[in-house]
């Protein structure tokens, strides 16, 4: 493996969590009616590779956006477009 290759792995966890959290922590704001993460900011995350997490997040325990069709069916298209990113960082 590359190095450029580790590296992009390490992003890969990094921006996921990081979206992760960022669900968590707009869910719980959300909850004490203080001020939130932007929808379109969620989405730059999801676009900057972190799809995954910001998927995660609409499923349990935290179903945050969830019902929202746009996160329903954008976070799903943006995982698609990851999927196509990574694969051609990785293909020989």
């Amino acid at each position: 493996m590359l190095p450029q290759q580790r590296f992009f792995i390490y992003y890969l966890i990094i921006i996921n969590v990081i979206a992760y959290l960022a669900m968590w922590y707009d869910k719980y704001h959300a909850i004490k009616k203080r001020q939130r993460i932007s929808e379109n900011k969620l989405f730059l995350l999801a676009l900057l590779l972190g799809s995954i997490g910001i998927f995660a997040g609409m499923k349990a325990p935290i179903y945050h956006k969830a019902a929202k069709p746009l996160f329903k069916f954008g976070i799903p298209i943006l995982i698609v477009l990851n999927v196509v990113v990574v694969y051609f960082v990785f293909r020989k």
